[in-house]
């Protein structure tokens, strides 16, 4: 299973129409082929050391360690370019799902964070439901770093001055105020859409839209 999480920049963003699924660039020429000229190479070297006769034992050596090492670049490349195709063919697979029918509910997400050099790493479990129940599965995304003045534990919402409820204030790489999205709490609701047939799952998430369906719910 693969969850692809949106972190929205507005609450009307969460049920905006759902685009096309993200695909992944395409290989280059060099990933997808090294596999045959380096198989190439070790059967060459291979050819070559039948046609010797009586090579002295230095040659025979190296010649062993050339076949060896083309083999297992070859292997490798194998391996690599077959992950590729496995990886493209359910990207195209998941498209096809979503476009013949993608199906959209609201679902819930529990959550762990963790600080990293790159920013908060979330994790956690997805729940959603779907055509035979309900679906739980592992999602992760990452989010720029915490500013200084926002406080760990914090899980009103609430921001200091003029800052709004779906957002916290953070510095870009050339120090300038930049707004950076708040993260989901646990049993915070969030926009799912899945499609029969594909394992992949899109949830859209926004701090002001999952306090308006909190609301919602409470009736109030």
């Amino acid at each position: 299973m693969s969850v692809l999480w949106q972190q929205v920049e507005h609450a009307d963003d969460v049920e905006a129409p759902l685009e096309a699924l993200p695909q992944a660039d395409p290989p280059g020429w060099v990933r997808r082929w090294l596999w045959a000229p380096a198989l190439g190479v070790a059967l060459a070297l291979y050819v070559v050391r039948r046609q010797l006769e009586n090579p002295s034992g230095e040659l025979e050596l190296w010649l062993f360690m050339g076949m060896l090492a083309a083999a297992m670049v070859g292997a490798v490349a194998c391996l690599v370019r077959y992950r590729d195709d496995q990886r493209r063919g359910t990207e195209q697979a998941a498209a096809r799902a979503f476009d013949a029918g993608a199906r959209s509910v609201t679902g819930s997400v529990l959550v762990r964070e963790r600080a990293t050099s790159s920013g908060r790493l979330l994790s956690g479990l997805l729940s959603y439901p779907t055509d035979d129940g309900t679906a739980e599965q592992t999602w992760s995304a990452m989010l720029p770093a915490r500013s200084a003045d926002e406080q760990p534990g914090e899980q009103s919402g609430e921001r200091s001055g003029e800052r709004s409820d779906d957002e916290t204030a953070g510095e870009d790489r050339d120090g300038a105020t930049a707004r950076v999205p708040l993260p989901p709490r646990d049993g915070d609701p969030v926009a799912v859409w899945w499609a029969p047939g594909t394992d992949v799952v899109v949830a859209r998430y926004h701090r002001g839209w999952a306090e308006s369906v909190r609301r919602r719910t409470r009736g109030r």
